[in-house]
């Protein structure tokens, strides 16, 4: 059991449902392709949760436009068993993913036979966060790629060397001033796609490529502050779509049943399990934003007004869907003890932070917070850090 500010997670249900995944992946490759499957290491959980066999499997997106099976599998295949080729496709980019590998270069979309023998001449070898089994993606993935509409403002490649500084910070963070927290959230996030689009674009991490946290900088300069903002709520969808899989124990209504039919709020879009999310992720981004406030580690005073204007943008929303989904006729007995706990997590935060955060003004945000416009109408007082 772990406490994310008043909330209890079940670490036995996470690593339960984590393996019902891996069992779930493993019957459908079993089924799809038994060549492949006699390959593998069958009894290796960690191959069975491969981000790339999610979106294959799984994701609405054509079975021609996922990377090959033998493409996401080569780097799990034993080097004895191998195949001598095998046919890949290269992401938007030019980038061929080779997963548990690394890359090759190629044109973009191009699509070909790989001489396996000659791999390692040409792998560009993956890279890790700091003192992390978790992989930087230098590709955009399919689930991201094929989203409707979606541009780049560049490569993702050169957006994850460009924001390196800024993410590795966040990471230190999370390792030295909540280890705990990043010991969950290690266990089931695979790899960080960090990719610069219009703001639009925002969260993508779902079962459809689990394990996979995506990190829109929207062509901004970033500070570790928003990546450890970002890393609590991308990674705290991982971490809750592993804790609530059998959604059913929480809810009354289907996952995607419109939160606007009990609400009667003619803007709302969202399912009532994309709020019940909300309320998880909240908890994670507020806990990892306390905690900056409670460090004595180097963040500035311009990072530590950040922080705070993020914990106070965060709280309000917070509260409002902790409203709306009061409601035992959407929850379950098992959703209203989650939502209760949610709430005396929000009461904690909002007690403590009240007279920090009192006359803040967030009426010129969008969706996602940006520092530089709630500068404008919060100017850094040094009386707002007290």
């Amino acid at each position: 059991m772990k406490e994310l500010l008043k909330f209890t997670l079940d670490r036995n249900n996470t690593e339960q449902n984590q393996m019902f995944l891996s069992d779930t992946i493993r019957m459908a490759l079993y089924q799809s392709n038994l060549t492949l499957f006699d390959l593998l290491d069958y009894e290796n959980d960690f191959i069975f949760l491969e981000p790339t066999l999610f979106c294959h499997f799984l994701s609405d997106i054509g079975k021609a436009a996922t990377i090959p099976l033998a493409q996401c599998l080569i780097g799990y295949i034993p080097v004895a068993n191998r195949p001598e080729s095998i046919s890949v496709k290269a992401d938007r980019f030019g980038l061929v993913n080779l997963p548990n590998l690394g890359y090759v270069r190629a044109n973009p979309y191009e699509t070909f036979t790989l001489n396996v023998a000659e791999l390692e001449q040409n792998l560009i070898a993956n890279q890790f966060l700091p003192n992390s089994s978790i992989r930087i993606c230098w590709h955009p993935t399919d689930l991201l790629s094929y989203k409707k509409d979606i541009t780049f403002y560049e490569s993702v490649d050169i957006t994850a060397q460009k924001y390196q500084r800024p993410l590795f910070q966040a990471v230190t963070f999370f390792q030295q001033e909540l280890p705990e927290f990043w010991q969950i959230l290690e266990s089931v996030t695979r790899e960080f796609v960090v990719f610069n689009s219009p703001p639009e674009q925002h969260s993508f991490a779902g079962i459809m490529h689990h394990g996979t946290a995506y990190f829109n900088v929207e062509n901004n300069l970033q500070t570790p502050v928003f990546f450890i903002d970002d890393i609590a709520h991308q990674c705290g969808h991982i971490m809750f779509n592993a804790l609530t899989l059998d959604t059913g124990k929480f809810l009354h209504v289907p996952k995607d049943f419109p939160l606007q039919k009990f609400t009667g709020v003619t803007w709302e879009r969202r399912g009532v399990y994309g709020a019940f999310h909300g309320l998880f992720t909240y908890t994670t981004i507020l806990h990892s934003l306390d905690r900056v406030l409670d460090s004595a580690s180097s963040f500035n005073e311009v990072l530590r007004h950040e922080t705070l204007g993020r914990l106070g943008f965060y709280l309000n929303k917070f509260g409002l869907d902790l409203t709306n989904l009061n409601n035992s006729k959407i929850l379950t007995d098992e959703g209203m003890d989650y939502h209760r706990q949610f709430e005396d997590g929000y009461t904690y935060i909002l007690k403590k932070y009240q007279s920090a955060l009192a006359g803040f003004d967030y009426r010129n945000q969008p969706y996602t917070f940006q520092y530089n416009l709630f500068n404008i109408l919060n100017p850094l007082l040094t009386k707002n850090l007290a």
